[in-house]
């Protein structure tokens, strides 16, 4: 069991492949990435984790953006955009800003810098592997690179009304992001996992004279620890997570977000989102009003963008839940590998909803100019802002395994382990 590993997404037992150096090592069932190996992912993650310190301190203290209209400048950071949300009355957009938008960024930066320093140096820190387990959960929850299209949002349907002048906390920001993308790519989870498993000593599960006709070994979800079926509802021996063979209720937290989102989605795109005053004057607009007066001013593009992460996404991910639901509960085996491929993508987009959200935060910072014009949020967006967090989270609570058992079923009898996907880099 040692030369063994287990895909995440659809349980598949497989030989341990011996990955070269800027490769990759897919599953041959449902494709998913198994092991990514980067050459000196510790140092690199090391430093990157410390310039994206050192960014960050600018990017959140300098203002983003500035605008001046009639004499009036008034400038907007990360900060004041929750701020001005709280202001109105919408604390739970003010909350969820300041958490995808700095909290949850540093923390991620703070955590990679322990486990990098930590496997760096010659003494092993205490919490390494709670770091670790902590940081891949937060891993899709920072979203600094969704606020940064906000931004551009924000300033082409402002452009045409008044003066914007990027700030020092904009080009801070742009290259925060890239650092937290590269850190991101560099990190070798594999490895990381075996040194802390190495450093702190952790007993080898014993699986004795393992029958392969018995229960499968169980995958730790959170390390990739394959452990004997008797240690199923106890702690991990390296990263101390529970174990469990399939996410414990899985369908029912599933179900029950999913159809809280479909009964939101209703009053998050009829109740209005944000309201322009301008001279005393001005009506609430939702998210379909936004996107219609984008086009009317001729920035069709615009539109669309906001379109497809306000509406198409939301909708879309809610489709697509609903089919692997189904299709795990009615026992369809059919299309397993696309079913995976559209569950991947749902997984990935679903971010990109916050963006209305993020835009109305923006807006409502930046545009303050008194009686002249200023921009109010409306509870339309405390309304999305659940929709998405709810989506989001029906999707890391859904177990995809749950869709291969039944191919499992028929595919017991196979005796051979297979072997993996290597994809190697392109060779100059």
């Amino acid at each position: 069991m040692e030369n063994m590993i287990a895909c995440h997404d659809c349980d598949l037992l497989l030989s341990r492949p011996r990955v070269p150096p800027g490769s990759v090592a897919q599953c041959p069932r449902c494709g998913s990435t198994l092991i990514v190996r980067s050459v000196n992912s510790i140092e690199r993650t090391l430093a990157l984790a410390i310039a994206g310190l050192i960014l960050f301190v600018p990017a959140n203290l300098y203002p983003l953006l500035t605008l001046e209209a009639l004499g009036i400048r008034q400038s907007q950071t990360v900060f004041s955009s929750a701020m001005s949300l709280y202001n109105d009355g919408l604390w739970l957009v003010a909350l969820l800003i300041l958490l995808f938008a700095i909290l949850v960024p540093l923390v991620k930066l703070l955590l990679l810098l322990y486990i990098s320093a930590s496997l760096h140096g010659r003494r092993f820190w205490r919490g390494t592997a709670l770091a670790l387990r902590s940081y891949q959960h937060l891993d899709e929850w920072g979203m600094l690179e969704v606020y940064l299209l906000g931004v551009a949002v924000s300033v082409v349907k402002l452009v045409d009304v008044a003066a914007i002048e990027p700030g020092l906390g904009l080009y801070s920001l742009v290259a925060l992001i890239l650092v937290t993308l590269l850190s991101s790519t560099q990190l070798n989870r594999d490895l990381f996992w075996h040194l802390i498993g190495e450093r702190q000593s952790h007993p080898q599960p014993d699986f004795g004279q393992h029958d392969p006709t018995a229960a499968a070994p169980i995958c730790c979800h959170d390390c990739s620890l394959l452990c004997p079926p008797a240690l199923e509802g106890t702690p991990c021996p390296r990263c101390h997570a529970k174990l469990h063979a399939r996410t414990p209720n899985s369908l029912s937290w599933t179900w029950a977000l999913l159809v809280s989102a479909l009964f939101l989605l209703l009053p998050a795109n009829l109740l209005p989102i944000m309201t322009i005053r301008t001279l005393g004057r001005g009506d609430p607009s939702t998210i379909i009003e936004g996107v219609i007066e984008l086009t009317q001013h001729g920035l069709f593009w615009i539109a669309l963008v906001v379109l497809i992460a306000s509406v198409i996404i939301p909708v879309g991910k809610l489709i697509g839940m609903f089919i692997l639901l189904l299709s795990v509960q009615l026992g369809w085996t059919t299309n397993l590998r696309q079913k995976m491929l559209m569950f991947r993508f749902v997984e990935w987009v679903g971010r990109w909803s916050m963006l209305d959200i993020f835009v109305v935060g923006i807006l409502v910072a930046l545009v303050q100019l008194g009686n002249l014009t200023h921009i109010i949020g409306n509870h339309g967006a405390t309304a999305f802002a659940t929709v998405v967090i709810c989506t989001m989270v029906a999707a890391q609570k859904f177990d995809t395994r749950l869709i291969w058992d039944r191919h499992l079923e028929t595919s017991a009898s196979d005796q051979s382990p297979p072997t993996t996907d290597v994809c190697e880099p392109p060779r100059s």
